[in-house]
């Protein structure tokens, strides 16, 4: 071969590599934007598709008992894309790379292979990717709803470098109950108390009774106000890595009696999707701002598939009575096996009054829990 020759046959290999790279390793840039939100997307029994809540004009597949979803459809939930070249096919979430060859029963992620189960298909002209198989080894939460037998899928792509945002949380979607509205308490023999706290108007104290309930290996549920997310964001991380649980409590803490229905549905959902920038969520609690609730609200909740969470006893920490010492003596009142107190994480006064009243239940042989560890009976 001449010089001539050789030095085309070079160039033309070059070219081919550095395409078949290009197909193969999809920089992440082009699945950032909102594609790095949370998403919950959830496949009813009829194979409809749902993301977040909304349904989607696309179907799913059922082959045996793998469920398979298109492409596009991860492409709107997490930035998916799918590129193939003559060393194999790459789809792409994020920073991570699932790669496979034509029909391949199996495929590659990171260091591991995973089957497939059923291959990706071609069906009317897209591309169909088995759902549990691809997003559970991606670090997604996966499962059935209970009462409908709904596939679950809950995943954001900022989990890839932080996988603490994973919330404990979202294993009650497989299991909450939305007939059951405005839980109070649980009946139960355990010496078991879920504190809870709305609002967040002060992020200090809000951080300061996350850290408190850490040092008792315990833990509490925040109601949160989206605007005062927005405002301290680095608080809420703050609580979800000390394993607290996060709830709605509207955007802008509004009397559910004062508004619309449509309002309080666009309350309800703006709060959650300030959460979902983040890559939380504050689903499947509720808690309507003042306890200004009826049943007809309640439906509201409910079908935005929310549980709403009462409480049986506030620890009078608002009015222009209150006080640490106040705080302590209504816990003392009232505490028993399976209650829910609602107190505000908006003055310092709350912390105190937790300071005081955690070691004394303790030693009375408490332990602080989650709405989810209430509800598991953990």
């Amino acid at each position: 071969m001449n010089s001539r020759k050789l030095r085309w046959f070079v160039i033309v290999l070059l070219v081919y590599c550095c395409a078949e790279v290009a197909l193969l390793s999809v920089p992440s840039a082009q699945a950032v934007d909102t594609t790095s939100w949370f998403r919950l997307l959830t496949v009813d029994t009829n194979l409809a598709i749902s993301l977040n809540g909304s349904k989607l004009s696309t179907k799913a597949e059922r082959i045996g008992d793998t469920i398979l979803v298109p492409l596009s459809i991860l492409h709107q939930a997490w930035g998916a894309i799918y590129a193939v070249s003559p060393a194999g096919s790459a789809l792409t979430i994020g920073s991570r790379h699932a790669v496979w060859k034509g029909m391949s029963a199996t495929y590659h992620l990171d260091l591991l292979d995973f089957p497939w189960g059923v291959a990706p298909v071609l069906s009317g002209g897209q591309l169909y990717i088995p759902l549990r198989e691809l997003m559970e080894p991606m670090g997604a939460f996966v499962g059935k709803q209970a009462s409908t037998g709904d596939m679950i899928v809950a995943y954001s792509t900022k989990w890839q470098k932080e996988p603490w945002l994973r919330q404990g949380q979202l294993t009650q979607l497989e299991t909450v109950d939305l007939t059951h509205t405005n839980v109070k308490r649980v009946a139960t023999t355990r010496k078991v108390v879920a504190f809870t706290f709305d609002d967040n108007w002060d992020a200090v104290a809000a951080v300061r009774i996350a850290e408190l309930f850490d040092t008792y290996n315990g833990h509490c549920t925040f109601f949160v106000i989206g605007t005062n997310v927005r405002m301290h964001p680095d608080a809420i991380r703050t609580m979800v890595r000390l394993g607290d649980d996060i709830g709605n409590h509207t955007l802008s803490h509004p009397a559910a009696t004062n508004i619309t229905d449509a309002t309080l549905i666009k309350q309800i959902q703006a709060c959650e999707q300030v959460l979902n920038g983040m890559g939380l969520t504050t689903r499947p609690y509720f808690r309507f701002p003042y306890f200004a609730e009826d049943s007809h609200f309640m439906r509201i909740v409910t079908d935005q598939g929310y549980l709403t969470i009462g409480a049986m006893w506030t620890i009078e920490d608002t009015g222009p009575e209150r006080s640490a010492a106040l705080s302590v003596a209504t816990v003392r009142r009232f505490i028993s096996p399976g209650v829910i107190f609602v107190g505000h994480a908006n003055s310092m006064a709350t912390f105190d009054a937790m300071k005081v009243i955690l070691p004394e239940l303790a030693r009375q042989g408490y332990s602080f829990v989650s709405i989810s560890e209430l509800l598991r009976g953990h």
